[in-house]
């Protein structure tokens, strides 16, 4: 997915892929912001994305997110944005690209998907490295490599974000409150499970389950 944004927040420019995210055609994205394409905590989270990287012209680099489609699918994307100058130094906005890391790891990590699909299948069931490792035919050592060059995460850290994935479906499609949704994902209690849910999200529980319906 591809997107570029002037120095207001609008959208100047969008590919397919991202206009597929949000349900709507290319032309009818351009000179719209994040308000009126996401719920408000989510757009929040993006504007300050650009805004830092407007104000300081450091890039954002390989911030792994859980992005909702427009039909309700999940996917993980690692996103990057940088700053867009013109000829003269002036800032003109903010360029936006994101990579869909379901697709890469199928065709190039099989062994890795296979595990972590395994792993969604019963996220009951509380999983430990070793049998993650085993599920995808690796050594420890190795699946650690592999997480972290494909993912950017440790596997713990992908095992974690597995349990988000789970907590969304949860939300998503039945009536379990936030504390239960937490168990059920093996979060330790629900204030982790809201403050983990918001940091990747950016969105708290109860207002994705609000934004969802």
């Amino acid at each position: 997915m591809a997107a570029a944004k002037d120095v207001h927040g609008r959208y100047v420019y969008v590919n397919r892929g991202f206009a597929d995210r949000v349900g709507k055609r290319a032309r009818d994205v351009v000179g719209r912001s994040v308000g009126d394409l996401f719920a408000k905590e989510l757009a929040s989270s993006y504007a300050a994305q650009d805004a830092e990287v407007l104000r300081s012209g450091k890039p954002l680099q390989g911030h792994l997110e859980l992005i909702v489609r427009a039909d309700g699918r999940l996917g993980w994307y690692l996103t990057s944005k940088t700053r867009l100058l013109d000829d003269d130094g002036d800032v003109l906005g903010v360029a936006v690209a994101s990579v869909d890391l379901q697709s890469q790891m199928d065709s190039a990590h099989l062994g890795l998907a296979t595990a972590l699909e395994a792993v969604r299948s019963d996220m009951a069931h509380p999983w430990r490295v070793t049998e993650i490792a085993n599920l995808a035919d690796l050594s420890t050592t190795q699946l650690e490599r592999l997480c972290r060059r494909t993912l950017g995460m440790s596997p713990r850290g992908v095992l974690q974000r597995l349990r988000l994935e789970h907590a969304v479906r949860l939300l998503s499609t039945t009536s379990m409150s936030a504390g239960e949704v937490a168990a059920a994902c093996g979060f330790y209690d629900q204030s982790s499970f809201t403050r983990q849910f918001r940091s990747v999200l950016g969105l708290t529980p109860g207002a994705y389950r609000r934004s969802s319906h």
